[in-house]
């Protein structure tokens, strides 16, 4: 039976709280699973590499609007970053999801690539002290260094795609860390320009669509 972590958001600061476990019952003789919801996300942006944007702070119902996108040639990129905190210990395999309940409510698309691919964050984000509180900020100059290799490619189903296939899309399974974070852009391999957007549903109840790791599956 899964129990999902879900991120408490404190409203009017861009302080994130500890993720609030939502408890359930689980056999003694079977590994626990269940999913961990982000509890940040930023977007960071090519064209001004010192910019950052915390999305969660406007996300007062636990869901808020992402993008992935860049221009001709790979340029103008727009990346997301998602971090997943206390994310539980010994409960493997991690598989990195995306989670949906049909192909209309699912994402957007639009122009010639719509390939997302995942590259992992080594170490913590980087910080800076706002108002007296030490935050996260991922830059695109900051995490230039810290973007480590690709783990994962996969693109939202199209709306005119069969909505009776499979509402998992399965990224790639990673080790274990109390900490994961996780960079998000259209995919530079054909230098195409492309735009990719969804809402993530946090909520308890509707949890899609929405990027979330799953634990002891």
């Amino acid at each position: 039976m899964f129990c999902i972590l879900k991120p408490a958001l404190l409203l009017g600061t861009a302080s994130l709280a500890l993720a609030s476990i939502i408890p359930c019952q689980v056999s003694l003789e079977a590994t626990a699973s269940g999913r961990v919801a982000p509890s940040g996300f930023w977007q960071i942006y090519q064209q001004d590499k010192h910019r950052s944007t915390n999305l969660y702070p406007l996300a007062p119902n636990g869901s808020a609007e992402f993008a992935v996108s860049q221009g001709a040639n790979a340029r103008n990129q727009l990346d997301l970053i998602a971090s997943f905190t206390s994310i539980p210990s010994g409960q493997g395999p991690y598989q990195i999801e995306f989670l949906y309940v049909n192909p209309a409510r699912a994402g957007y698309g639009s122009g010639e690539n719509d390939v997302i691919d995942v590259f992992a964050v080594t170490g913590p984000l980087p910080t800076q002290k706002i108002a007296g509180t030490v935050l996260p900020v991922p830059t695109w100059a900051n995490l230039e260094k810290l973007t480590g290799s690709l783990i994962g490619t996969f693109h939202l189903p199209r709306t005119d795609e069969d909505p009776t296939h499979s509402k998992k899309i399965y990224i790639n399974s990673v080790a274990y860390q109390s900490t994961i974070n996780l960079r998000f852009s259209i995919t530079d391999s054909n230098s195409k320009a492309g735009y990719v957007r969804w809402t993530q549903n946090n909520d308890i109840d509707f949890f899609e669509p929405g990027l979330s790791i799953e634990y002891g599956g």
